[in-house]
């Protein structure tokens, strides 16, 4: 396991973020990871003008990729002396955009949450730093047994880019909600999500038609202690295992099959939703996240040029 980076030694000093911030946001919960573990941040909403940074200060400068709000505007960003980093979210749907931020704050490392296929896009190297469990907000031991709700999903359905997963979830209400408990509802607001996955027994994971990459679903449910079945995309396999973490399935036929299995294998679908939360509290809470954010800051430090 790789030494964690102490904040006391030189990381001590100020790490500058510039996002839009909002409540429930991944650069949010990477914030308050990077104060959880006693880091110094700064953040910057709207603009920064670098020509009053004192850089002596700061040990790096984080943009964190914002879709709900403008991108922060920047002044002097060549008078920037230490590392710049940038976490983007999407893939394909704002590729174009993204690396016209990473060229507009002349980023030195990207941090891309999933589609690494796009790495050779951007005009930095890139680094696979996924999502994490915002372990103040997404955290449950509630055993599955008192749970109310058997099956539960919240999610577009947005026929532009989820036929599939509409049709997916039809067939779950055809075939399970004379008998369990559903919950298929598009309309949970983010601010509800950790208190209705917490009262599942089933999460179900269903990515886009074509735009296969890693989301924050898997982190929520698993973070709640339910279990996550969800069908597979890239980089999955480098965070999780199959019936150790969550469940995979293939098709809609396996998918019900697994949700019958497990709802009637009650000890095994606990045995599973246990590991995957111990799985994330040991290893992937956004404290994880910062912990990483220093160590690619002190990588990049000492292989800058003199």
């Amino acid at each position: 396991m790789r030494k964690e980076v102490k904040i006391t030694l030189k990381t001590n000093k100020k790490l500058i973020m510039c996002y839009g911030k909002t409540a429930f946001t991944p650069g949010r919960y990477l914030e308050d990871g990077l104060r959880s573990i006693g880091a110094n941040v700064d953040v910057y909403k709207t603009e920064i003008d670098f020509g009053a940074i004192d850089f002596s200060e700061v040990a790096g400068v984080l943009f964190v990729e914002s879709p709900s709000k403008p991108a922060v505007k920047t002044k002097n960003i060549d008078l920037v002396t230490v590392p710049k980093l940038l976490w983007v979210h999407h893939g394909e749907n704002r590729i174009p955009t993204n690396v016209k931020l990473a060229k507009k704050f002349k980023a030195d490392l990207i941090l891309m949450a999933h589609s690494l296929h796009l790495a050779k896009r951007f005009p930095a190297p890139v680094r696979f730093f996924p999502f994490a469990m915002a372990k103040n907000i997404f955290n449950s031991k509630t055993d599955l047994n008192e749970r109310p709700i058997d099956i539960s999903f919240v999610g577009s359905r947005d026929p532009g880019y989820y036929q599939k997963r509409r049709i997916a979830l039809k067939a779950i209400k055809e075939k399970f909600s004379s008998s369990y408990k559903l919950s298929l509802n598009s309309s949970v607001f983010v601010n509800g999500l950790a208190e209705q996955y917490s009262k599942s027994k089933i999460v179900v994971n269903h990515t886009a038609d074509t735009i296969k990459s890693l989301n924050m679903r898997i982190f929520e449910g698993m973070g709640c202690g339910a279990l996550v079945i969800t069908d597979f995309v890239p980089g999955q396999d480098q965070l999780f295992r199959d019936q150790e973490h969550y469940v995979l399935f293939k098709n809609h036929a396996e998918l019900l099959e697994k949700i019958d299995y497990y709802l009637t294998h009650p000890k095994e679908a606990q045995k599973i939703a246990s590991a995957g939360h111990l799985h994330l509290l040991s290893s992937h809470t956004y404290e994880h996240r910062a912990h990483e954010i220093f160590r690619h800051i002190e990588e990049l430090a000492a292989n800058a040029p003199d």
